[in-house]
């Protein structure tokens, strides 16, 4: 299979640089280009941050450390690579870039949680297992609980 793009997912966490790194191995590989997608959503930050909340700053800030800080991995393995904020819910945010990008590969990583919490809460990378038009690859925890 060939890979031309590839669509990483990231939310600044442990598992998201992991699925980082990845993306950076898969495009040195294969000389795809990477696609980091982070998902804002501004309602997340309520109850979080106290009011007044400038969502355009946070969007703004947000933005700089998507490109600068979580993308480090895919600037120093030195792949292309292009940094989108979308606003959605996770799994919808990705879907929508991986199908604009037109995406051979759409890397997550994985959350860690236990069977039982996954089957009632659902996750990001189950829907996009069963969502996607294109492969996912999720990338395991570190440690598992």
């Amino acid at each position: 299979m060939k890979l031309d793009t590839i669509v990483v997912a990231t939310d600044g966490s442990g598992n998201g640089r992991r699925a980082i790194e990845h993306a950076a191995a898969v495009a040195g590989s294969s000389g795809a280009r990477v696609v980091a997608v982070h998902v804002f959503e501004p309602l997340a930050l309520l109850g979080r941050i106290e009011p007044p909340i400038d969502f355009a700053a946070q969007e703004v800030a947000t933005r700089r450390i998507l490109h600068d800080e979580w993308c480090e991995p895919l600037a120093r393995s030195g792949v292309t690579f292009e940094a989108r904020l979308v606003e959605n819910t996770p799994a919808e945010g990705i879907l929508e870039v991986a199908e604009a990008v037109d995406a051979d590969l759409i890397i997550v990583g994985a959350r860690g949680l236990s069977r039982l919490a996954e089957l009632v809460l659902g996750s990001t990378s189950t829907t996009l297992l069963h969502e996607a038009r294109s492969p996912v690859t999720v990338v395991p925890p570190v440690e598992r609980a």
